[in-house]
């Protein structure tokens, strides 16, 4: 039940603040009641908590927040290293034996067009599942070719180029072990949890004043909202409106098509 919450993002939000909204609106109430009773040394202590409190949840949040900003670049990073790694792959592609030359760059555009179709319909994880697995058996072409001709020519030139097949293979593993690198759901829950105590004592110090504050039942759950929606953005590549720019392999694309 926890992880298809956290693992969707609409639902995660909507969840997030329906629960900082409820216990802002506790927080006032409960309050409220302090107020009401003109308990002096109990609200005396309030200012003292909600500050730690608050405290506390602006850390988890620059944490959370810096846990996603790395996983954004490690994504954005690979794809102009798998780009690089194709781009020096069709080049030493042009050192095999002749048999091999063409077939092989033919697969390599192949292999990019492929990569960034399903990059395009990565929300569906039947397209996710059926590129991956395009995309493994161009690469197990590639290997084929570059096993026969090793076979054929075992020369320094396609030794060059096996190494940099197979830094292709491994940029692709990598990036699909990029994708999968979300953040763990106990840091989700954790974060929700100090944010709904957040909400809670902001809340619970406007109650015990006697004045209901729009910022305290209202902005500042929808603004933690807000901070933990660009969080999962920064996170999940297949959901969300931050996407990583496939510009490197869409260059690489226009650069080795066959010219018409």
């Amino acid at each position: 039940m926890i992880d298809s919450i956290i693992n969707n993002q609409w639902l995660l939000i909507f969840t997030a603040l329906i629960v900082l909204l409820v216990m802002a609106e506790a927080g006032f109430r409960i309050g409220l009641r302090l107020h009401q009773s003109k308990d002096e040394a109990r609200r005396s202590q309030i200012s003292g908590v909600q500050a730690a409190v608050l405290g506390m949840l602006g850390l988890l949040l620059g944490f959370t927040f810096a846990m996603g900003v790395n996983r954004y670049d490690a994504r954005r990073a690979l794809v102009l290293k798998e780009a690089n790694a194709i781009g020096t792959t069709w080049l030493r592609a042009g050192l095999l034996p002749e048999a091999h030359r063409a077939p092989v760059k033919d697969l390599l555009v192949r292999y990019v067009d492929v990569r960034l179709k399903y990059e395009a319909l990565a929300r569906d994880s039947a397209k996710i599942a059926e590129g991956l697995r395009l995309s493994g058996r161009i690469q197990n072409q590639l290997w084929q070719h570059a096993e026969a001709a090793a076979t054929e020519a075992p020369t320094p030139p396609t030794t060059s180029f096996i190494t940099a097949l197979n830094e292709v293979i491994d940029t692709h593993a990598e990036r699909v072990s990029a994708a999968r690198n979300q953040i763990p759901t106990g840091v989700w829950v954790l974060l929700l949890i100090v944010a709904g105590f957040g909400c809670f004592t902001t809340s619970y110090g406007s109650g015990a004043q006697g004045a209901r504050s729009v910022f305290t039942n209202l902005l500042l759950p929808l603004l933690i909202a807000v901070v933990m929606f660009l969080i999962f953005d920064l996170t999940h590549s297949l959901q969300g409106v931050i996407g990583v720019s496939q510009q490197p392999l869409i260059d690489l694309q226009s650069s080795i098509r066959p010219k018409p």
